[in-house]
């Protein structure tokens, strides 16, 4: 596989680490997108969102409270797959709304449906308007369209951004980027240009087809008169990459330099835990003279820039917020853990005092992984999870000791307990077999010897036992490798021989993911502050009854009422459609939806119809939209 998605966590100290194991795991630094280079083609590595979007089985009981449904229409998947899993973000310009077609239940006939929405009640795919997506790319988080007016373009551009589909290698200029298409006439898009982006990789060459993309964000500086785009680059350091636009037949790239975390320090050294630190979704807001770009940058938190001047070295940091050392909807419950971190995504109120942000966290359990025995018995440690195997959960753990059997390439003799397998050679499928059919009841694979050894993998395997990817530093502790750092650990070779340690994988609750509310004070100029008030969850989100069986229960997006500095929407995934109240004094619930046989909201986003009338749109991941009106 082709992409490669950033590892943060490579770089930095991983003895203290727990993160969550869900059922995608961790790829590279990103646990929901992403992915690490093969080793060989067909090696087996899945993008990090492999199962991650796809619902436990059940749903919550309808509800409705101040809350009216004006109508919802359905889409259809142009692979005749059905739609479970199919629908994504969604945006909507004029009379028409545009949802993107993710990558499930199969990656085929991916892309953008058009909805023809003029009447908010009766809304109608237009099917003949399916803006499809390259083969073997997908779409998912971030689209746009953006009315340009100028000596290049005048009309409205859509945008959507290009991931590769899970063990595709499609031929440049198929996959990566994102692409631009011309929706002034929505019922005929055509297109602009196809997978831009950035071309350059890690190594300092050019590639063929650009970095791909996870999400983008369109804006129009009335300034300088430019339209620009920002991408979240899923496969360098450097992830924030700002184009000009402005001649969308030709964008040329202003800034690909910004490393948050290297520039402007916004990853935080505790808790321990905090060390995927990298760009995930971005809004843009002007602010008297200033255009403010809230970024939400993971585990480094909900970030203000100013982007007036995106060029580099003219981009400045505002404020950047930390997590406190502990979860505190879990604290609120007498459970004392570290945050999950997981900045999502966010926006500032129209009166940009406040910010609300969505921590996303798709599995209430967090792997805790621990070697019990030698020289680094105590040392604790990242296991991510492989992508279709027993997964580790509250009924589900690895303990005893581990027998290295070398790359479990070829035939195993018998053995019990958990198989310590280097990565290479052949598939981690193979690995998997040959561990199942020697009697082993779990395995481990660690990260073989490579520049970029402290990295992970979601492996892309399917078995009847658990089988977890630990990077190579873990891997040489579990042999017991005298002196093993992270700093030495991609130079040392494995020991023909050696003899594993005993280790205990386990599950633990820690809830799903949440909506954080800051104020804010953005200034004329110069720096400013971002200070957390409060937070919110669903109640069910927090308790273990509703851990299995009632689908995912993490929040997703947000977004702000625009008239009303005191009111914001929210896509809360199996939780369904809710409304807030915020201000100084905290946040709370006022308004919720759950329709009959429950929902899947993945995107949320306020329109306007001809007439001014104010509606909420919502994306339902196995139906497509809905319509609301907030009665309060």
């Amino acid at each position: 596989m082709r992409s490669r998605r950033r590892q943060r966590i490579s770089l930095l100290s991983v003895a203290a680490l727990v993160l969550s194991g869900l059922t995608a795991g961790i790829a590279t630094a990103h646990p929901d997108h992403g992915g690490s280079r093969e080793d060989f083609p067909g090696e087996g590595v899945a993008d990090g969102i492999y199962k991650q979007h796809n619902g436990d089985e059940g749903h919550l009981p309808p509800v409705n409270r101040n809350v009216t449904l004006v109508g919802k229409g359905e889409v259809t998947n142009p692979s005749g797959d059905g739609n479970t899993g199919r629908v994504a973000d969604v945006t909507a310009f004029g009379d028409y709304a545009y949802l993107n077609a993710f990558r499930e239940p199969t990656c085929e006939r991916t892309g953008v449906h058009v909805m023809d929405i003029s009447n908010p009640a009766a809304p109608v795919e237009v099917t003949s308007a399916f803006i499809p997506a390259s083969d073997g790319s997908y779409v998912g988080e971030g689209i746009q369209v953006e009315r340009i007016d100028n000596a290049f373009f005048q009309g409205d551009l859509l945008a959507h951004q290009s991931e590769t589909c899970p063990g595709e290698t499609p031929p440049p200029p198929n996959l990566g980027g994102i692409s631009l298409w011309n929706v002034t006439d929505p019922r005929h898009p055509v297109p602009v240009t196809l997978h831009t982006g950035d071309f350059s990789n890690p190594a300092g060459g050019v590639d063929p087809a650009p970095n791909q993309v996870h999400s983008m964000r369109m804006w129009t500086n009335n300034i300088d008169k430019k339209t620009y785009v920002v991408l979240v680059d899923d496969e360098e350091l450097a992830d924030v990459d700002i184009m000009d636009i402005t001649d969308p037949y030709h964008p040329v790239m202003v800034n690909d330099e910004l490393d948050l975390s290297a520039v402007f320090g916004v990853d935080q050294p505790t808790p321990a835990n905090l060390t995927s630190v990298f760009s995930h979704d971005m809004m843009i807001t002007k602010i008297g003279q200033r255009y403010v770009m809230n970024m939400n940058y993971w585990d480094g938190g909900y970030v203000l820039l100013d982007v007036t001047d995106p060029r580099p070295g003219k981009v400045t940091l505002i404020a950047e917020s930390d997590y406190a050392a502990l979860d505190e909807e879990r604290a609120a419950r007498g459970h004392q853990i570290s945050p999950e971190g997981n900045a999502h995504q966010s926006e500032l109120s129209p009166n940009r005092k406040f910010l609300l942000g969505t921590d996303e966290d798709f599995n209430p359990y967090r792997v805790v992984a621990r070697i019990d025995t030698g020289p680094y018995a105590g040392t604790e440690y990242t296991a991510v999870q492989a992508s279709n195997v027993v997964q580790i959960d509250e009924n589900t753990s690895i303990s005893g000791p581990t027998t290295f059997v070398g790359d479990a390439c070829a035939a195993l003799p018998p053995g019990t307990g958990t198989a310590l397998a280097e990565r290479g050679t052949c598939t981690f499928q193979v690995k998997l077999d040959n561990i199942t059919a020697a009697g082993y009841t779990a395995g481990i694979v660690f990260q073989n010897h490579r520049d970029d050894c402290l990295a992970f993998v979601t492996m892309l395997a399917t078995g009847t036992i658990p089988y977890v990817f630990v990077n190579r530093a873990t891997g040489l502790k579990l042999l017991g490798v005298a002196g093993v750092t992270d700093g030495n650990a991609c130079t040392l070779t494995t020991p023909a021989g050696a003899t594993g340690n005993a280790t205990t994988i386990q599950a633990i609750f820690d809830g799903w993911g949440y909506v954080r509310l800051f104020g804010t004070n953005i200034p004329k100029s110069g720096a400013g502050s971002i200070n957390q008030i409060d937070t919110y969850a669903i109640p069910e989100s927090q308790d273990p009854a509703y851990a299995r069986g009632f689908g995912d229960l993490s929040v997703h997006e947000v977004a702000m009422d625009p008239d009303n500095s005191e009111i914001a929407y929210i896509s809360y995934y199996a939780g369904g459609f809710r409304v807030v109240q915020y201000g100084p004094g905290g946040i709370q619930e006022v308004g919720a939806f759950i329709d009959e046989g429950g929902n899947n909201f993945w995107g949320v986003e306020v329109w306007r119809d001809e007439n001014g009338e104010k509606y909420v749109l919502g994306s339902d991941r196995d139906f497509g939209l809905y319509v609301f009106r907030y009665n309060g």
